[in-house]
């Protein structure tokens, strides 16, 4: 009879406590991996943004939507040239400059330079207000708009998001808070500096997002570990 009061009995504040800490662990958890998966997804409108314009219609053609953004051409000349030879590998560069805008410079390759001289005539490409790409008789080349902007507010959420997902792996103590917490700064500065590389190396978007998803994976184990062992 004894026993049977006993198992009636209310679970006790011990209890309680595991059930408070278990569910505050998988909301940690689930909030994390929802900010992380909320910056893969502007990591991948920004590396879109990127040549955005290579796919976009010329303005004034039927395949421009009224107010729909769109690529103009203007005719730009060239001012001035320069050759760097201070690095690894020799650099050609080519200043462009419109009737309405200051000059622009663009990276080209040798053949290029040589063949454009000063006060040579060229055709650009307009793109948002500013000169994306520059070609003549065959050549071409690109200035790639970068997107600092959107690279810097992926940052953040993966830095802030894997500070919460470590946290509700780990669940560390009072003393190893700091352990997440330095690691998504680390995180934030490797995230904003690996989103620019690879907008800008403009790799096929499987490889684009396999390479940053597999090191987010491997340092946040890594800080896990950490935070839980500390």
């Amino acid at each position: 009879m004894n026993a049977r009061i006993e198992d009636a009995r209310p679970p006790g504040p011990r209890v309680y406590r595991a059930i408070a800490r278990g569910l505050a662990r998988s909301l940690l958890l689930l909030a994390g991996l929802a900010t992380v998966a909320l910056a893969f997804s502007w990591f991948v409108d920004a590396y879109r943004s990127v040549e955005a314009y290579r796919a976009a219609p010329d303005c004034g053609t039927a395949a421009a939507a009224p107010g729909a953004p769109c690529v103009r051409h203007e005719t730009g000349r060239v001012t001035a040239r320069k050759v760097d030879n201070s690095g690894d590998s020799t650099s050609y560069d080519l200043t462009v400059t419109r009737e309405t805008a200051p000059g622009k410079v663009f990276s080209v390759g040798e053949a290029f330079y040589k063949d454009a001289k000063v006060g040579t005539d060229v055709d650009l490409k307009i793109w948002n207000g500013r000169p994306v790409e520059v070609s003549w008789h065959g050549h071409r080349a690109s200035t790639p708009d970068v997107p600092w902007l959107s690279c810097l507010k992926v940052a953040l959420l993966v830095g802030f998001g894997s500070a919460l997902t470590a946290c509700g792996l780990a669940w560390p103590r009072e003393d190893s808070v700091s352990v997440p917490a330095f690691a998504a700064v680390l995180i934030f500065f490797a995230t904003l500096l690996g989103s620019v590389i690879l907008c800008l190396a403009q790799w096929p978007l499987v490889i684009t997002l396999v390479i940053p998803a597999l090191a987010w994976l491997l340092l946040t184990a890594l800080v896990t570990a950490v935070a839980r062992e500390g």
